[in-house]
């Protein structure tokens, strides 16, 4: 068992929004894992964004953020 943190109120304020937006969307199917091979600059990139945002997501969410914004634009 890994050890973490405790979360902020924010970044966990933050984890059940998008935790709530994740389970409207995949309407009771069952979320599917995905293995990413991401580029280090790439990778290196989103991890200055993601230190750049208060309260600091997880790079999960910030890449799941990502995927939402972009769906939305289509």
């Amino acid at each position: 068992m890994s050890v973490r943190r405790k979360p902020k109120v924010e970044e966990f304020i933050m984890g059940a929004a998008l935790s709530q937006h994740l389970a409207a969307d995949t309407n009771d199917k069952t979320i599917q894992p995905v293995k990413l091979r991401l580029d280090a600059k790439l990778l290196s990139r989103i991890d200055s964004a993601v230190a750049d945002r208060r309260p600091e997501p997880s790079r999960h969410q910030w890449i799941l953020e990502a995927i939402y914004e972009k769906l939305e634009r289509k």
